[in-house]
Parts: structure tokens; C-alpha cells; sequence
């Protein structure tokens, strides 16, 4: 199994769109806004996240996933 095909498994579909989000720009708020999902669960989204992908940072996490082709 690919690195790829392990972290797809692993990051939650939530996990992915918050990545994706913040990499086209959006903050937290702007993704809270847009989703309807709690703040909360969004800051939990994204520090599954990092700790999946061993980031840092938000940032990071979003450079890790889209180097990964986890997110376009």
C-alpha cells in the first residue's frame, strides 16, 4: 500500500475538505461559515489532522497533503 493510499484511508472525509479549504485560503471561520459545522469540530478536524500527517501546523499539514495529491 502507497503512502497515498494509507493516508487517504486514514484522513477522514472532513479532515480532507478542512485541508482543502484552508489550502484555496479559507480560515478557520470562513470554513466554520461555510460548512455549518462547529468551530470546535473543525479545530479537531484539523489537529487529527496534523498529527496524521506529522505537521506542525496547519500549513504544513496543507503542503504535506497536497505534495501527497491528497487534496488539488
Amino acid at each position: 500500500m502507497s503512502m497515498k493510499d494509507k493516508m487517504l484511508q486514514e484522513l477522514d472525509p472532513l479532515e480532507l475538505r478542512c485541508l482543502s479549504l484552508a489550502a484555496r485560503g479559507r480560515t478557520r471561520e470562513d470554513i466554520t461559515r461555510e460548512t455549518d459545522i462547529s468551530h470546535d469540530r473543525i479545530d479537531e478536524a484539523f489537529a487529527s489532522a496534523m498529527r496524521k500527517l506529522q505537521a506542525g501546523n496547519v500549513a504544513e499539514a496543507v503542503f504535506r497533503a497536497a505534495r501527497m495529491k491528497l487534496i488539488s
